[in-house]
């Protein structure tokens, strides 16, 4: 490809916590049924793991109806001949936060909270020295969908008593107790309404949970979400319940690759942490979360379809064209809008994609936390895509190109996209084609012909697909002889 895309740089940050925003780019028909067999899936799967040399990855896709597929590769240790199954529990990093998100609105429909619920009704004799009174009025929902101004992480408040959280020498709860005590007298480091991510907002929104409801949010969460969906292997992964393990156990692996014991100190987030990221689980129970947000109904978690829809629903702008829900993202695709998130702790990595329009849900877990483990995940999950869209109809079939002598570049600009999270952004102005790309730099690309304009900083040209009239419906990536296209999505 031209360029490749990575997640963002996170080895500064104190957190493990990694939250990507992803814009699904295959074009997806109505999905239906898998056309090719078993085997081909696991070859792919086989195939990608070792392209982007990630120990393992794991994939299942479902719709409506249950599991369409699924796949696992790889080892649970590098270097080990120990293979990984589908069963064994990934960690699924600030996938957590929508599960968190949903319990918040199992607990607004018993009548325990509101969304609009605010710190100081939760914490009503707090005083402006416990409880900084610009923090008062923030709102559940504020914190769900980071425009509450708190701070991103309990480190960029105090990095020794980040530090300190990790012994776990407490319960969760009264770890999230203390973190309370050390966050809430704190002045917000950003203003309320302006979308920051914060993991240290859901660890207080689950603070808030556990306050109203009288009981640990782990407890509420396992009775109110994970038993519900039938998700057995669900839990949240705490230090004393690490020790305990035994194997076969899938291993973590650093962004150097260094194998990860899941049983060390420092494996996983802190247990303080455990509503924005410490959830591991199967694949295939995951998948069971997929199929419920997938299928649009409330039954068995919830009761009423307004609660229901308010967690899918737009809260705010994230980044250009894509909006925060209650721990979800809300970006537009060519079925409509996709819900989806990122996830990781610094030792592995998942990827959660539901299309309700296009009754389909895939879910990729890699167990690194290595620069390639976000590309693994996205090329999985654009192949999936692609699989299950294979039969779509050719909208452009019968349809004759303009003669190239008449294309005026103009009709040549638009947003295109090529693999997940690739899109080329063409504009044509001044008398310059310019096409810029997922967060990379802008550059200039000149004619060849009409139709087709090259790059002068790398052997690569595009090919513009049009029609009689009207803008371009594609263009072709051409590049070290391979050809790639890219399919128009809007202006």
């Amino acid at each position: 490809m031209l360029c490749h895309n990575r997640c963002p740089n996170t080895a500064n940050r104190p957190s493990r916590i990694l939250f990507v925003v992803l814009v699904l780019s295959m074009v997806v028909p109505a999905v239906g049924r898998a056309q090719e067999t078993q085997p081909r899936l696991g070859a792919k799967v086989a195939e990608l793991r070792r392209k982007h040399d990630v120990p393992a990855l794991a994939v299942i896709v479902v719709n409506k109806d249950g599991v369409v597929e699924s796949n696992c590769s790889g080892d649970r240790k590098r270097g080990a001949s120990d293979r990984a199954e589908l069963s064994d529990r990934f960690a699924i990093g600030s996938n957590t936060k929508s599960m968190t998100a949903t319990l918040a609105a199992v607990l607004v429909e018993a009548g325990q909270i509101e969304w609009s619920t605010t710190l100081g009704e939760v914490w009503p004799k707090a005083t402006d020295e416990h409880l900084h009174p610009k923090l008062r009025d923030v709102t559940l929902d504020e914190l769900l969908s980071h425009q509450s101004g708190i701070a991103v992480n309990i480190s960029d408040v105090s990095r020794s008593e980040w530090a300190r959280f990790f012994a776990e020498k407490e319960s969760p709860a009264l770890e999230r107790r203390r973190m309370l005590r050390i966050v809430l007298p704190k002045a917000p480091a950003s203003p309320r309404g302006q979308f920051v991510y914060s993991n240290l907002g859901y660890a207080i929104a689950a603070s808030m949970l556990e306050t109203r409801a009288g009981r640990p949010f782990e407890t509420l969460m396992k009775e109110l979400v994970f038993e519900p969906l039938e998700m057995r292997s669900a839990d949240f992964r705490t230090l004393e319940s690490a020790e305990k393990s035994t194997p076969p156990l899938l291993w973590g692996h650093d962004a150097n690759g260094k194998p990860v014991d899941p049983r060390a100190p420092g494996a996983e987030n802190p247990s303080v942490y455990a509503s924005c990221g410490t959830v591991h689980l199967s694949v295939e129970d995951y998948a069971k979360y997929a199929r419920w947000h997938l299928a649009g109904k409330p039954s068995p978690v919830l009761k009423t379809q307004a609660t229901f829809d308010h967690l899918h629903a737009p809260l705010i702008e994230s980044t250009p064209g894509n909006h925060y829900a209650c721990g979800w993202i809300c970006a537009p695709t060519p079925l409509g809008s996709g819900l989806n998130h990122g996830g990781s702790n610094t030792n592995s990595f998942a990827l959660i994609w539901v299309i309700p329009e296009a009754d389909l849900a895939a879910i990729v877990c890699t167990n690194t936390g290595e620069p390639q483990a976000f590309p693994a995940c996205d090329e999985m999950m654009g192949y999936l895509f692609a699989r299950h869209g294979s039969g779509q109809k050719q909208t452009d079939a019968g349809e004759m190109d303009s003669k190239p002598g008449t294309i005026a570049p103009e009709r040549l600009a638009g947003r295109y996209q090529l693999t997940p999270n690739f899109i080329f952004d063409v504009k044509y102005e001044g008398g310059r084609m310019m096409v810029g790309i997922t967060n990379q730099p802008t550059q200039q690309v000149y004619a060849d012909s009409p139709t087709k304009w090259s790059y002068k900083s790398v052997e690569a040209t595009l090919e513009f697909h049009v029609r009689s009239k009207g803008p371009a419906y594609a263009l072709t990536l051409h590049q070290n002889g391979i050809k790639q296209q890219a399919k128009r999505i809007g202006n």
